[in-house]
């Protein structure tokens, strides 16, 4: 063999065995801690604040801080859901610092999602909904004091406006450019009298 053609063999199995390393789990790369914003929609922040203590309640917000990008989110499985509150998603623990047990239920969805099931938030806007702590699993000691977060993964997310999302992307929303991303919203103390 001459040096070309050693060097050209050489050249295909280091660039082959990168392209192994890089793409197996065992990567040191791929086992790297990844930090939350990489996964999570860029602009879109949801924020909890109380705005009542009886029965209580909190108020979710969620704001687009983009400039320019619109984002249109399929509600389901988000604090925005109207089931929010019998889907697990907030975390709520009480002043010893022990976390209240929420009762979750399977929820069964008309397929494909409906246009009302859809929220759109244009660049620099909000969105808000009134979440009301009233199910039988909420303890009855009062007054008290929780601390409530929720946290969860966007089943479907457009960046455009709603009018821009086509049936067919309603059928296959767990296909949508953002679906899997995160969500996190703030900590609040919630007092409960």
């Amino acid at each position: 063999m001459n040096s070309r053609t050693v060097l050209i063999a050489a050249s295909a199995i280091t660039l082959l065995g990168a392209l192994y390393y890089l793409n197996t789990p065992s990567s040191s790369l791929f086992n790297m801690s990844t930090a939350p914003s990489d996964n999570t929609v860029p602009g879109l922040v949801f924020k909890l604040s109380q705005i009542s203590r009886n029965p209580p309640s909190l108020l979710v917000t969620l704001k687009n801080t983009s400039p320019d990008t619109p984002y249109t989110l399929l509600k389901w499985g988000t604090p925005l859901d109207v089931q929010a509150l019998n889907l697990g998603l907030f975390k709520m623990v009480d002043a010893a610092g022990k976390e209240v047990e929420m009762h979750s239920i399977k929820v069964s969805r008309v397929m494909p999602p409906s246009r009302e099931d859809l929220v759109t938030v244009a660049p620099g806007t909000e969105e808000a909904t009134e979440v009301v702590f009233n199910k039988p699993w909420m303890p009855e000691t009062k007054p008290a004091t929780y601390k409530v977060k929720a946290e969860g993964v966007f089943a479907g997310v457009w960046d455009r406006y709603g009018d821009k999302v086509e049936d067919g992307d309603l059928e296959a929303y767990s296909l949508s450019p953002l679906n899997g991303r995160v969500f996190e919203t703030n900590e609040v103390e919630m007092r409960v009298e």
